[in-house]
């Protein structure tokens, strides 16, 4: 009778840590960030002029391009800017990838897994976990630990030049957002608002840009 007892609260406190764990990860993903490091020289001037968006060789006839450039178009016109031909005053260059490397990130771990806590073959590494009192027994508390995880690198950078001005850079922006999927072009549109976020913003400054 003890043992099957013992076995329910058991079962019924990995499944309240579990929901727990949900209602955290889906908090978390209810909101978006990049980090945004941007460069400018931007007279009042060029508020008056128009840009065209230029596709280097390789990114000539590429649809996927065609459809980063028009997320690029969205975000400049909401802070004034607008397209014009190829005699515009200023050009527009686009670069974009999501590079994966692996990093070290906190995670909500399941404190029954013996993989992280205690298990035959655990080292302990990740770190140990609390104990709360539960019907004359001690259980787990949930705990953040640092693991290993493949981490892609989603990034856009945005380049205008003047062409009245030997082609200088007026504007410098790279935004970056890490994320453990491989979805660039679904961020893209977000990594673009991000660029531009603040425009023309301050030389030099690097801001984390957020969205709900």
């Amino acid at each position: 009778m003890y043992v099957a007892k013992r076995e329910i609260q058991s079962k019924w406190m990995r499944y309240m840590l579990l929901l727990v764990g949900f209602f955290v990860l889906t908090g978390c993903a209810a909101s978006w960030s990049a980090k945004v490091t941007t460069f400018q020289h931007w007279p009042a001037e060029l508020y008056q002029a128009r840009y065209q968006i230029e596709p280097n060789s390789e990114q000539e006839n590429s649809l996927e391009f065609q459809a980063v450039a028009d997320s690029v178009r969205v975000a400049m016109g909401a802070v004034g800017l607008v397209e014009g031909g190829p005699e515009s005053r200023l050009v527009v260059e686009l670069s974009y990838g999501n590079p994966m490397k692996q990093e070290w990130v906190e995670r909500y771990v399941d404190p029954y897994d013996p993989f992280f806590y205690g298990g035959p073959f655990s080292t302990g590494i990740w770190g140990g976990f609390g104990a709360m009192r539960f019907g004359g027994m001690y259980h787990p508390m949930p705990r953040y630990a640092s693991v290993p995880a493949d981490i892609y690198n989603n990034t856009l950078k945005v380049v205008i030049k003047d062409r009245l001005n030997n082609m200088a850079e007026v504007f410098n922006a790279t935004a970056i957002n890490k994320s453990d999927r491989d979805g660039l072009i679904n961020v893209i549109p977000l990594l673009a608002k991000a660029a531009f976020a603040n425009f023309p913003g301050m030389n030099g400054k690097v801001q984390e840009v957020r969205f709900k």
